[in-house]
């Protein structure tokens, strides 16, 4: 047994970990390297190029405000909305790129998420929160 005075400082927590859930209980839960998307009373799916057309790219970063709200450019009844739900300058998110579409999950509190999904031309946003 290590010293009090050995023992290294404990890893942040990485704050997506574990499972969300929207309002029809569909789930989400965050691995290091992918997404598992759950619906309800259905089999979680973990995403990958299998998933994904071949076409797969998940991780972790950060993004303005100005950023995000830009990920529905023909949206302006969506741009709206998320300005008034993003008030922070930046936010931690996960990146999912899956196919021809693509998810942006915004942690927006230690209980509250929003994704961005992105397919093509047309976005939409759904809030989850922690199970």
């Amino acid at each position: 047994m290590l010293p009090a005075a050995c023992v290294g400082p404990t890893p942040p927590e990485d704050p997506f970990a574990g499972a969300w859930s929207n309002a029809e209980r569909h789930q989400v839960v965050f691995r290091d390297n992918t997404v598992v998307q759950q619906p309800a009373g259905g089999a979680p799916t973990p995403l990958g190029p299998a998933t994904c057309e071949g076409k797969f790219q998940f991780g972790y970063t950060r993004r303005s405000r100005e950023a995000l709200i830009a990920l529905a450019p023909r949206q302006p009844d969506l741009r709206g909305r998320l300005a008034q739900m993003l008030v922070r300058s930046d936010y931690p998110v996960a990146e999912l790129g899956c196919g021809d579409g693509g998810t942006t999950y915004v942690l927006l509190d230690d209980r509250d998420l929003v994704a961005i999904h992105r397919d093509v031309d047309i976005v939409g946003v759904e809030q989850l929160s922690r199970s």
